[in-house]
């Protein structure tokens, strides 16, 4: 019998919120939009910060360094290096290429023009290509920097040090989109504050008389808890459609930008266990920002008394 009146009060509060947001159809439709945008930037850039992963999980082939020698290096110097890099445990692979090899292959590339008779002597240095087992960024780098200490090394190339930087824009996206969500939290916190303290204010005497009546502040604050809820559900509604929206707009424009790399991404949307989780967590802030606004008049009330 207990649970039943429980089950009754929830649901009459819960209608009750729903009436009166129905009752201001325009500033409730203001509010909702409101709370939908601070919700929709993190939530847009949180599918792009996911639809970014399949771009380096398909570019996830470990980069190679080439190693460029001195061009008067010997081949004693040659043998040093090789022994140097094959000794290290972060290598996977060691390719010496030698400077005939590397005229040989720049000919082959230059097609019919004999390029050998044009030039007095080869300008070409002796190379190693190496592969590293290492993909972090810092890693390379340090290999980078160890590799060029090696006696007769004159310079060590990266093939693809621009995955370094996309490495480094990603870890910049995952900050900003944590400070994002962080602030946009609080701030649809306190737009939920702020718009519950308003509803408190415009029903102040009916509140008052309910609480000289003997009701606890349960009662008082529940009925705007469930207001927070249903501004919270809807506002997640329309941010989530924004997010669609947003999706299926640009995904012909990323397919683009994107096309003459090789790189095909399908621009990610929400599966079901995170527009759960979107809703749990809009649904928490929305009552923190209730409860905080019906303590604050009840606390009133009570120095008031």
């Amino acid at each position: 019998m207990r649970m039943i009146q429980f089950i009754s009060l929830h649901k009459e509060a819960a209608c009750k919120a729903l009436r009166q947001l129905l009752r201001q159809p325009v500033a409730t439709l203001l509010i909702l939009c409101m709370l939908a945008i601070a919700m929709t930037l993190p939530l847009a850039l949180y599918l792009g910060v996911q639809s970014g992963q399949q771009v380096l999980g398909q570019m996830n082939e470990v980069p190679t360094m080439t190693l460029y020698m001195q061009i008067n290096a010997t081949a004693s110097d040659n043998h040093t290096v090789e022994e140097a890099l094959k000794a290290n445990k972060q290598l996977q692979k060691v390719v010496f290429v030698s400077k005939q090899q590397g005229l040989e292959e720049l000919q082959r590339s230059m097609g019919n023009q004999d390029l050998v008779s044009m030039l007095d002597s080869n300008p070409l240095p002796d190379a190693f290509t190496v592969t590293p087992q290492a993909d972090s960024p810092d890693e390379l780098a340090a290999l980078q920097t160890q590799f060029e200490q090696l006696p007769m090394v004159e310079s060590v190339k990266m093939d693809a040090e621009w995955m370094q930087t996309l490495y480094q824009i990603n870890q910049f996206v995952h900050k900003l989109l944590w400070f994002l969500a962080i602030t946009l939290g609080l701030a649809f916190a306190l737009v939920a504050y702020n718009t519950i303290r308003l509803q408190i204010l415009s029903h102040r005497e009916e509140i008052e008389i309910t609480k000289l009546l003997g009701a606890p502040a349960s009662f008082i604050r529940r009925p705007f808890l469930y207001l927070a809820i249903w501004q919270s559900l809807l506002a997640a509604a329309i941010s989530i459609g924004l997010c669609y929206w947003l999706n299926y707009q640009t995904q012909p424009l990323l397919s683009a930008i994107l096309q003459p790399y090789g790189v095909h991404v399908v621009w990610r949307f929400f599966n079901l266990w995170e527009v759960l989780a979107i809703l749990l967590m809009v649904c928490g802030l929305g009552m923190l920002g209730a409860w905080l606004a019906t303590r604050q008049h009840l606390l009133s009330f009570k120095s008031v008394r």
